[in-house]
């Protein structure tokens, strides 16, 4: 588990922002061909690390939509994972990939009239949204965010692993954050009146650049952050994000990447559960 010091945050922000709108076909097939659910799960993603592929739902347990990140390409699969088509998306607009979507998930007797790339939330504008073509981006950067997402997927499996109520690691379209869902307080209901969630996140008005983040959440009361431990990776930002970032940027100046963000990890869901 090793991050590369060797590619600037600045590009790796810029192709990550692109990528956030290739996973909108995945988001979009899930919207329009899945059954809703009322927590949005049907438009997110599970990442497979073995692949470096985002994948939706199995859509009428006949196909699924994927974005493979080396080659920025869109794939339709059967339900156990076998390719049945792909189209690469450099070099074309968002409007030819919806029309080989809809084609490619036709043949397999999926209807795809209501597929459209309109959704219910807003990313930030890239521009593809204005009919540009997705551009071409080095094959380093890509691989290197496809290790970002096997990196994170690693982080928020080894936190569900520990956690009976936790929720399946996953992508989520809108922020295109990659995380996990814990629960651990409940009311005479069973709904949850006490969680945190750890993940990992893109670029944004929180931190300009990747961070992994553990954020804790109160039914009754706000979090008093005043009381959390001090942390030798990472900060709280109880105002922007309600809990503690961890920059990539002060990730590369670790020794141990893999052993200074569990500490980090461990030391912010420590206090999630005391707070």
């Amino acid at each position: 588990m090793k991050f590369s010091p060797d590619i600037q945050i600045s590009k790796l922000n810029e192709a990550q922002l692109l990528l956030h709108h290739a996973v909108q076909f995945i988001a979009a097939s899930g919207k329009y061909l899945l059954p809703e659910q009322e927590d949005d799960s049907h438009t997110n993603m599970s990442w497979d690390p073995a692949n470096n592929i985002f994948y939706g739902g199995s859509i009428n347990s006949r196909a699924r939509v994927g974005l493979h990140i080396p080659l920025l390409s869109l794939k339709v699969t059967g339900p156990t994972g076998i390719e049945l088509a792909s189209f690469s998306l450099s070099g074309k607009t968002k409007q030819e990939g919806l029309l080989w979507l809809r084609q490619a998930l036709q043949l397999k007797q999926i209807d795809t009239s209501a597929l459209k790339l309109k959704m219910h939330y807003k990313i930030p504008e890239h521009p593809t949204d204005s009919a540009k073509p997705f551009s071409e981006v080095d094959t380093l950067i890509l691989d290197e965010l496809a290790n970002h997402r096997t990196i994170a997927d690693q982080v928020c499996n080894e936190v569900f692993t520990k956690h009976a109520k936790a929720s399946p690691a996953r992508t989520w379209p809108h922020h295109f954050d990659h995380g996990v869902y814990v629960p651990f307080k409940f009311d005479d209901n069973g709904d949850a009146i006490q969680s945190f969630s750890v993940g990992y996140a893109v670029a944004d008005s929180v931190i300009n650049e990747p961070y992994f983040y553990v954020t804790q959440w109160k039914k009754e009361e706000e979090v008093d952050h005043s009381k959390a431990p001090e942390l030798e990776y990472g900060r709280w930002l109880p105002e922007k994000l309600k809990g503690a970032g961890l920059a990539l940027s002060d990730i590369l100046k670790m020794d141990d990447h893999e052993k200074q963000i569990q500490e980090f990890i461990n030391k912010a869901v420590a206090f999630s559960k005391d707070a």
